[in-house]
């Protein structure tokens, strides 16, 4: 009972810190950089204020009936109305929503810290491997910016403990709960789909090392039944809404688009894919989230000790991988590194508490002297990630570096402005270094910096340079005091921190609490 309430009391802490380290970390003005979060504002906005889902020709695609819808799923945008109604009355509805993906990243945090303690890990291994997912990897950049990657990445891994949580205890209310949540996902972002052949293979494995195969395949059919109770009215719902918006139950809205721009959907070589994903200069994954290299150390442990989820966590990396290193626009650029894959991350961390928890890490100091070396590479490089916006990456390429990009415009639907593959395996163009080259910079020259509004004629490049989001640092409270003057941003900010530095402390006593 008292480890019981040590582990609430941990994870109340955890996303208190966490909570405070992502707003304090936040934006708060690149929220119109980025069609997703204009698309999620527009849909909430004209469901609580119209009653409808058009959203305006300027963001749109045009549907069916000739109006204009997002190509998003619908799910962000029904988790968003809460924070909307409030941000209306506040009189700020764009700030309230775009601290979605921040309660969202430090819900998943905690999720994480569960997940493990579920699994028999220690307090301290588990706390390691949460603050592993939230300082560093890509975890961190992305929950100040508006995708909605965090929020199907949240519903994803609570899907996979509820479900985990039911085969080991057999409570009905969970296989629901993990098709509910699945549902969830899959209405935000229909890739999470992907993830339930792994779901059920899960449960296959659990079953086939206990039972014979007959007993084997009632029980599954049962249990996908139940499954299928709680998740088939979210696709159902998804069904309805791609028919409402252009004419066809399986219309997403991206067919259309792409064969609007003469674009083929899937067309990437999968051997182009995979190496973009994996170690490519420009997204290649654990060079945006060295930490998770630790995976391939753990793994083999892990899956002896929990089989049947490390083959889940296996499958639902790899289906992620596949399916996603065909897709024409696998980079999810404009953005800051692999955002397409996000899901995957914390499957990839959570199996390093069985590391952390061995033998090894606690005899060998050179062991643990490694490991603290790459988490502090892993955190300077998100700390990179979040000091600078990356849209200025792009717009540098673009205007600057005079790099090719390559453009599709058609009618009725938002033009696509990408860099050509080339640029994703040049290392002179790799991001990550870009980064740091534009915080030396902007160290530079911010004290000298005044924002000047250009005139709407203006040529968009001399926009763009004059943007304080390209010119400060990308923190809401130094916004504040650039675009008013004002010192009340940095007072709330010292507030924040030294909150967030008291939790800090007493994460450190929890895990050395026994």
């Amino acid at each position: 009972m008292e480890e019981h309430r040590i582990v609430k009391h941990t994870a109340f802490t955890l996303f208190v810190f966490f909570i405070l380290i992502y707003l304090l970390t936040a934006s708060g003005l690149n929220f119109y950089h980025i069609d997703a979060s204009e698309l999620h504002l527009e849909v909430t906005k004209s469901l609580i204020e119209r009653f409808d889902l058009s959203v305006p020709e300027r963001v749109g695609m045009r549907g069916a009936d000739g109006r204009y819808y997002s190509w998003l799923g619908i799910g962000f945008a029904l988790l968003a109305i809460p924070f909307y109604t409030i941000g209306k009355l506040a009189g700020s509805p764009e700030i309230a929503i775009s601290i979605i993906n921040q309660l969202f990243g430090a819900a998943t945090v905690v999720l994480i810290f569960l997940f493990s303690i579920s699994l028999g890990y220690s307090r301290r291994a588990s706390i390691l491997v949460s603050i592993f997912y939230g300082l560093a990897t890509i975890a961190w950049p992305l929950s100040k910016q508006p995708f909605d990657h965090v929020v199907e990445t949240f519903f994803v891994l609570l899907s996979v403990y509820f479900l985990y949580r039911y085969i080991s205890n057999k409570k009905a209310l969970f296989i629901l709960l993990s098709g509910t949540y699945l549902g969830i996902a899959s209405i935000t972002r229909l890739t999470s789909i992907l993830v339930v052949p792994p779901l059920f293979i899960m449960v296959i494995v659990y079953y086939f090392k206990r039972h014979d195969l007959r007993a084997t395949a009632w029980l599954t059919i049962r249990d996908i039944l139940l499954f299928s109770l709680a998740f088939l009215p979210f696709m159902v719902l998804n069904l309805w809404y791609n028919y409402y918006r252009f004419g066809s139950i399986f219309e997403t809205g991206y067919s259309l688009m792409a064969t609007q721009l003469g674009i083929d959907l899937f067309s990437t070589s999968l051997l182009t894919g995979i190496s973009g994903f994996l170690i490519s200069p420009g997204k290649g994954f654990f060079y945006y989230s060295p930490i998770a290299i630790l995976f391939f150390f753990s793994i083999k442990s892990f899956l002896i000790k929990h089989r049947c989820l490390c083959v889940s966590f296996i499958l639902i990396i790899i289906s992620y991988l596949l399916l996603l290193s065909k897709f024409v626009f696998w980079h999810g650029d404009w953005a800051w590194g692999p955002r397409y894959i996000l899901t995957i991350t914390p499957f990839l961390i959570i199996p390093i508490a069985e590391h952390l928890d061995s033998v090894i890490w606690s005899g060998k100091r050179v062991l643990r002297v490694t490991i603290c070396l790459i988490f502090a590479v892993s955190f300077i490089i998100q700390l990179a990630a979040i000091i600078v916006d990356f849209n200025k990456h792009f717009l540098s390429l673009r205007f600057i570096e005079k790099v090719n990009f390559i453009e599709a415009q058609a009618d009725g639907v938002q033009p696509v402005f990408q860099p050509s593959i080339e640029t994703y395996f040049d290392w002179q163009r790799s991001p990550i270094f870009a980064q740091f080259v534009f915080i030396r910079d902007i160290a530079k020259g911010m004290k000298h910096y005044k924002y000047l509004k250009h005139p709407n004629n203006a040529p968009l490049s001399d926009k763009f340079r004059a943007d304080p989001v390209l010119n400060i640092f990308d923190f809401w409270w130094l916004y504040k005091y650039f675009g008013e003057g004002s010192y009340e941003g940095f007072a709330a900010a010292f507030i924040l921190f030294l909150i967030a530095l008291f939790c800090a402390s007493r994460l450190w006593k929890l895990s050395h609490y026994s």
